[in-house]
């Protein structure tokens, strides 16, 4: 076999007519002023093909010698290109480029939608205990550095509350007795404004704000949406948000080349649970789990419903006098929040078990029935 084309030594542009001839398992170039080169043909590191764009192959002392006959070379280095010859192959006909930039589109989406949640459920729920402290802790600090104030509640009604929850709602969760509970209070603010909310992290430690203290007309408001927050520790979802975020900045890490991303994770926790939605599953177990534990604690799941419509509605009445002043903020993100809804409807539904004395609710025997 004979392939036809130019030469040039390591570091020089001046080209040599040349012609490599082959047998068997051995080469030997030719090179027009009388050089030759020989050896096994082995010793040679041919260049992958990219379309019909010159070929390149270089010798052991780091020469090259190019040539235009790619068949030739594809024949030559059978071994060596049988999968550069398939990437020429997608590459020469538009259509397969197409198809494989829409399959590599489809693994992607497929991937963050569905491969990334599954995998943060797994990783979350296998993390010990301990793992989750840690994070939290950190977490605490950089809200009470940049977010909180010290709560200006009266003392009493903060270990009124502290105390009902230590004796009332904590020993409802036997099963996860290994969760180190602890409550916070803190007040928020948005300029002025109170911001009524509560925040679980992944330790067990739960934050109230002064405003949805003051919100609360009862105990038992206070109880729903402590159970709820409850229900996000259990199903560590907070837990499941840092590790798909992390995800997700790893790929585009990896992608771009910004090594800030790992620094930026340091936050992450704090920023999340400022910034960020939990999903709508996440929201439904939560809620489930507070309902479920009312009924054994002899709560009405309509206090649920109607904390959630005040909360609601106070920061429907905030964002309306912020529109009229052009202001913006923190309330930009909780008026986002999932609608309420279909989420006070469920707490009716379970409403209407408490009304008849049932511990486990059927909300579908209930609703056929009543």
């Amino acid at each position: 076999m004979i392939i036809h084309g130019k030469w040039h030594s390591l570091g020089s542009a001046a080209q040599s007519v040349a012609a490599l001839y082959i047998e068997d398992d051995d080469y030997r170039l030719e090179i027009d002023g009388g050089r030759t080169y020989s050896g096994e043909l082995q010793s040679l590191q041919v260049s992958d093909r990219l379309g019909n764009v010159e070929r390149k192959i270089t010798l052991e002392d780091g020469s090259i010698f190019a040539s235009q006959d790619n068949d030739a070379i594809d024949r030559l280095f059978k071994d060596h290109t049988k999968l550069n010859n398939f990437i020429h192959a997608i590459e020469s006909h538009i259509g397969l480029v197409a198809i494989a930039t829409l399959l590599t589109i489809t693994f992607a989406f497929s991937f963050f939608k569905w491969g990334v949640p599954w995998a943060s459920t797994k990783i979350a729920h296998a993390l010990p205990q301990k793992t989750n402290e840690l994070i939290a802790g950190e977490t605490l600090k950089f809200l009470d550095k940049y977010m909180f104030e010290e709560s200006k509640l009266d003392v009493e009604k903060i270990e009124h509350i502290r105390e009902h929850f230590r004796s009332t709602l904590i020993p409802l969760d036997e099963k996860n007795n290994s969760i180190n509970y602890k409550l916070h209070f803190r007040e928020w603010n948005d300029g002025e404004t109170g911001i009524p909310n509560a925040l679980a992290l992944p330790s067990g430690d739960i934050i109230l704000t002064d405003e949805f203290v003051k919100l609360s007309e009862n105990q038992d408001e206070i109880d729903a949406v402590l159970l709820h927050e409850m229900g996000h520790v259990v199903r560590r979802h907070t837990l499941e948000m840092v590790i798909e975020s992390a995800f997700v900045t790893t790929a585009v890490m990896l992608i771009t080349g910004d090594n800030n991303g790992l620094a930026d994770m340091g936050v992450g926790l704090g920023s999340l649970l400022v910034s960020t939605n939990y999903s709508r599953n996440h929201e439904t177990e939560a809620d489930l789990y507070a309902f479920e534990h009312m009924l054994v604690a002899k709560i009405d799941p309509q206090a649920f419903s109607d904390i959630m419509n005040r909360i609601t509605e106070s920061i429907e009445e905030i964002n309306d006098e912020k529109s009229e002043e052009d202001e913006g903020g923190i309330l930009d993100y909780l008026s986002t929040h999932p609608s309420t809804a279909k989420r006070v409807e469920q707490a009716k539904r379970y409403s209407k078990c408490f009304q008849i004395g049932m511990i486990i609710c059927d909300t579908s025997t209930v609703n056929s029935e009543h």
